[in-house]
């Protein structure tokens, strides 16, 4: 009887019926998931969808997880996506993340395209992971092997990608001679040996890293040999600090901030966005912060040369040939030694002005896109052998709002450079595209260009990725998202946020203080569960159902395979879970207390206390903390924050949530309400002090606080 690599069409074109008897009499003993799984996957999902889940997801499970695989969940909430990186396969995303709210550590996720899952997951529970506003924090190594990350701002650990642990190789040398100089801060002891965030690369052969810091003697960067299980620092044998010399005396640049090797191993190219002379004596009046790019040769380590006339934005094609910069005008130079080779303004047919926001090269270097904005229009032009191949125009709208991150673009070539994902949205405010989200438009690229889709529900979404199995990608701070290019299906969708109204539990209502806490919002509270590497599932049976969906077995750490087809068998089960016993509530959530009215009050004294407490004689304040409580209803950041809606709630405890950059959450008494803003007791912690009112556009959600309860037991 042939096996079931013979002919994997048949599973795919065989009936209810006939795929029953294959799996009956199928050989799994030469199973590749590499090649089986996906078409396997994709037949039973089929079979799910129009039958429910059947024995045959259970016999197939059964065969398919013999050999072992973790179960891993796609979680339902993360703080902020910081860092991003595309596998060299396109199969996979890597995302470095912060833990929610103010909690400590990060993680970094691995993301299945084709499903749309996490297929691997590393928790930091201490260590900040990855950085914004730089790019490049989170490689994968050319083969696809290794995971280097930031850590902690300073440290790059390498971690071996699929296994699900922590890194086995860090790098910290950016401390003694990278530290912020002494004479460039007030206080010269707090910046000691505190180290600097390093742009940095791996080699072609995956021997060494590149890390650009300052290093003895003016160097501008060091070459660290790569070993599984190694703990290198400035003192430690095999690095090779780069002089950086320029024609034969010291260059004095600064340091890359973005940097990369070149395929054939004999330079590294990058680009500085603020060079300048670090010295004491360097008098700023006549030594301006300038752009920069430049070649370091491998072998000697000293630049082959420095263009100070770089301007923002820069990118250098894959194979650091060719260097694309300028805003106003584009340009095109040799990357080799920046020389001109073309200016591309001369194809920009834009009225009035025209600057660049964006180079975006192909995966080969074959084409170049350059996303431009004019001052009534916005266009794409396409760019191959340094000649216009073709013009798109965007008809009056704009480009989606630019990652704080860099790793991603508003613009994604697909695989063979032959098409691309635009990043769009109509015209209007920033504010307004954040809530409703845009549209990404999907084009053929050639001398007649074409538009051939548009996908939805990009809110939230500012970077792009087109990977293989005809997936593309979008992320942004708090959302993913997952889209088949044939048909403009979405995979999955999810914003990885708390829901409006709510803030993170109590951390003493998780009943596992010793792991990360997963958590399901309920009407009352919270349900807590866990899932334990071998399927066993632990939650409430009330919230199974929007759990069950994010559970998968990661097989081989690769491929995603439901968790709930393995129901029934030994791999997979659910149990109840824990639960903390209720303690008692004494007091109640909330308490009325009186502003003090003095008898006799001056007119001068009467506008002072309404200055502080409003109108209000009487107020409701809370009892218990913040974590306690959520908001029912809820108004969310627009008009829908305005005075006439919370008007009713004067005199009401609210909670809310501030829009500042990071977490910041305020519970207090609602005094008064304008048409600006509303005055809180106590004042939210993010705001001006010389400002009475909270300002409504500094508010991302409100609404009166109810009080929570932990699940009884």
């Amino acid at each position: 009887m042939p096996g079931l690599l013979a002919n994997l069409s048949q599973w795919a074109h065989a009936s209810d019926a006939e795929l029953e008897a294959l799996v009956e009499q199928a050989d799994f003993g030469d199973f590749v998931a590499s090649r089986d799984l996906p078409p396997l996957r994709e037949r039973l999902l089929r079979l799910e969808r129009e039958q429910g889940i059947t024995e045959v997801h259970r016999r197939v499970s059964e065969k398919v997880l013999a050999a072992g695989a973790r179960l891993v969940e796609t979680p339902r909430y993360t703080g902020m996506q910081r860092c991003f990186a595309l596998s060299p396969d396109g199969r996979h995303l890597a995302i470095a993340s912060n833990r929610l709210g103010k909690s400590p550590g990060g993680d970094v996720c691995i993301w299945e395209l084709a499903t749309g899952r996490v297929v691997d997951a590393v928790g930091f529970e201490q260590t900040l992971v990855g950085s914004t506003g730089a790019p490049s924090c989170l490689q994968w190594s050319p083969s696809g092997e290794w995971l280097g990350v930031i850590l902690n701002q300073v440290v790059i650990g390498v971690l071996r990608a699929f296994a699900g642990t922590l890194p086995s190789f860090t790098a910290d040398v950016t401390r003694r001679w990278g530290s912020p100089p002494g004479w460039a801060v007030i206080h010269p002891k707090t910046v000691k040996n505190t180290g600097h965030l390093p742009a940095w690369c791996w080699s072609p052969d995956e021997t060494h890293l590149f890390i650009s810091t300052p290093g003895p003697d003016g160097a501008l960067g060091c070459i660290v040999p790569f070993r599984e299980g190694a703990r290198v620092n400035e003192d430690s044998e095999g690095i090779r600090w780069c002089p950086a010399r320029l024609d034969g005396q010291p260059s004095k640049s600064q340091p890359h901030t973005w940097v990369r090797w070149s395929p054939d191993g004999t330079r590294i190219h990058g680009y500085c966005k603020h060079e300048f002379v670090n010295e004491p004596n360097a008098n700023p009046e006549h030594e301006q912060a300038h752009s920069s790019a430049s070649v370091i040769d491998v072998r000697s380590g000293d630049l082959q040369y420095r263009f100070d006339e770089l301007k923002l934005p820069a990118a250098f094609s894959p194979d650091g040939a060719r260097l694309a910069y300028g805003e106003d005008p584009p340009r095109l130079a040799n990357g080799l030694t920046a020389k001109t080779v073309a200016n591309l303004s001369k194809y920009v047919d834009v009225r009035v002005y025209a600057v660049v926001e964006e180079y975006v090269w192909s995966r080969d270097g074959r084409r170049l896109a350059v996303l431009i904005r004019g001052y009534e229009s916005f266009q794409v032009l396409i760019f191959e052998a340094g000649k216009l191949l073709c013009q798109m125009d965007l008809k009056r709208r704009s480009f989606g709002m630019a990652s704080s991150s860099g790793d991603l673009g508003r613009w994604a070539w697909s695989p063979d450079g032959s098409m691309g994902a635009c990043l769009l949205r109509e015209a209007g405010s920033a504010e307004q595209w954040k809530r409703e989200g845009g549209t990404v438009e999907l084009w053929k690229v050639g001398p007649s260009p074409r538009m051939l889709r548009r996908l939805e529900g990009t809110s939230g979404i500012d970077g792009l990725a087109w990977g293989a199995d005809d997936t593309l990608v979008g992320t942004g701070p708090h959302d993913i998202a997952f889209w088949d290019v044939n048909t403009a299906a979405p995979r999955f969708r999810a914003s990885l946020e708390l829901e409006p109204g709510r803030v993170p539990p109590p951390s003493d209502w998780n009943p596992w203080p010793d792991d990360v806490a997963r958590f399901i919002p309920t009407e009352h509270g919270w349900d807590f569960m866990r899932a334990q590497p071998d399927g066993t599932v632990e939650c409430p049976p009330g919230s199974r159902a929007q759990l069950e969906p994010r559970l998968m077995f990661s097989v081989e750490g690769r491929h995603a395979w439901p968790w709930r087809w393995a129901l029934g068998t030994r791999h997979a089960r659910w149990e109840d879970g824990v639960s903390l016993p209720a303690a008692p509530r004494e007091e109640a959530p909330f308490e009325e207390r009186r502003v003090t009215v003095p008898e006799g009050e001056t007119l001068e004294a009467r506008d002072a206390r309404h200055g502080t407490w409003g109108f209000l004689k009487q107020y409701q304040a809370p009892t218990r903390p913040l974590d306690h409580y959520r908001a029912e209803p809820v108004f969310t950041h627009g008009p829908a924050i305005c005075r006439a809606n919370l008007t009713p709630y004067l005199g009401q405890c609210v909670l809310l949530r501030q829009t500042r950059e990071g977490t910041w959450y305020a519970l207090g008494a609602l005094l008064e309400v304008s048409d600006e803003g509303l005055l809180l007791y106590p004042r939210a912690p993010i705001g001006s002090y010389r400002e009475r009112l909270l300002s409504f556009r500094d508010i991302l959600w409100i609404g009166p606080a109810v009080p929570l309860e932990p699940r009884e037991g």
